[in-house]
């Protein structure tokens, strides 16, 4: 029986999976932010990222919803983890089918980063209500792994405005830098839950 630890242990590797596609396409793919579109070379590679981008943007939507609609964690604070982890996937998870959207078609990245800027917003709330109120085994490296890929969706306005390497460098590391964070927390948590019982 698929519980909601699986969820977790699973969201949390699609969002490493994400922030590596993401670095990729920011380093690799020829993007001109001047006319919001990418040259046709990379056309490969493009449509591949905008694949791999779009299964874990639906991924993390369908698990997100899931946690809203099935209250996997009623009897815990009364569901505010259902608001925590339900949320965050499924606005992550929108952001991401944006993007998918744009780089298939080819071109539109000023529009979705919008709606990144506005997820980093709903990450920085959630951040700051995991330290407030004491939410998680550890407040601060949890509200550390929400304001990472905050960081990442603020800095994607510069990477789809401006046409210079520096944007482009800044916004892949973020990416690269929350999808190790991620990858270090997802290790562990899935280490801890493989752990047989006593």
């Amino acid at each position: 029986m698929v519980t909601p630890y699986d969820w977790l242990d699973s969201m949390m590797w699609v969002i490493v999976e994400s922030a590596v596609s993401l670095g990729i396409m920011a380093l690799r793919l020829p993007y001109k932010a001047s006319t919001d579109s990418f040259e046709e070379e990379g056309r490969n590679l493009r449509r591949g990222l905008a694949t791999t981008i779009g299964i874990s943007g639906l991924y993390l939507f369908i698990t997100g919803i899931a946690h809203y609609f099935l209250w996997p964690y009623a009897t815990l604070s009364g569901g505010v983890y259902n608001l925590l982890f339900g949320g965050a996937g499924t606005i992550g998870g929108l952001v991401l089918l944006g993007a998918s959207v744009a780089l298939f078609l080819g071109g539109g990245l000023r529009a979705v980063s919008y709606f990144a800027v506005v997820m980093g917003l709903y990450l920085v709330v959630n951040a700051a209500s995991i330290l407030n109120y004491k939410l998680t085994r550890d407040p601060i490296l949890s509200a550390l792994l929400y304001l990472a890929p905050a960081a990442a969706g603020f800095l994607s306005v510069l990477y789809t405005h401006f046409d210079n390497k520096s944007t482009r460098w800044l916004f892949a590391i973020f990416a690269f830098l929350y999808g190790a964070a991620w990858l270090y927390f997802a290790a562990n948590v899935t280490m801890g839950h493989l752990k047989p019982p006593a």
